[in-house]
């Protein structure tokens, strides 16, 4: 007699595994992040771990409704190891197709459809052994941003190309 497979009467769900939410890394994610985590996994199921997205277009059935929140909820899971990007996007022959992120929780079979290989799970999350750890690295996240949309506004106006020519015709 074959055995008989277990089916959900309620369908898919979302499983957060106690090494996940104990873990000093989980406790430091800010309430969006986590809320990307939960809706990025619902995005998988047993054999597509890699294909996740972040597209707006998706999420925003979910309630997600800015960029920006997402992009800096992403940046997070990255930083700290619970997510990590498998395909890079972007325009490519003639059509769009969205970055896509595995978790590293989780084993990744191959995808042909994308080019990716079988990875094996390697719960990056787990370096942080202490919260001041997560909260150092979340830190320095937020710090590079910031330097790097404050040294956009340092750049001066007159040392753009355009401006050095217009300047250098009204001199002659």
């Amino acid at each position: 007699m074959a055995k008989k497979i277990f089916k959900d009467p309620r369908g898919q769900h979302v499983r957060i595994y106690k090494d996940i939410l104990n873990s000093p890394a989980w406790c430091c994610l800010s309430s969006s992040a986590k809320a990307l985590w939960c809706d990025m996994r619902a995005q998988i199921g047993s054999t597509n771990n890699g294909t996740a997205t972040i597209a707006l277009e998706v999420l925003s059935h979910k309630g997600w409704n800015s960029r920006h929140t997402i992009g800096r909820a992403r940046d997070e899971l990255v930083v700290l190891g619970f997510i990590e990007l498998t395909h890079q996007g972007g325009i490519c022959r003639g059509g769009k197709s969205p970055n896509l992120y595995r978790f590293t929780d989780e084993p990744m079979y191959e995808q042909p459809k994308w080019g990716l290989g079988p990875r094996k799970p390697d719960f990056l999350f787990l370096k942080y052994r202490t919260h001041s750890e997560a909260k150092k690295e979340i830190a320095k996240l937020r710090l590079e941003k910031n330097m790097k949309v404050k040294n956009k506004h340092l750049k001066s106006e007159a040392n753009t190309p355009c401006i050095k020519k217009l300047s250098a015709e009204f001199v002659h």
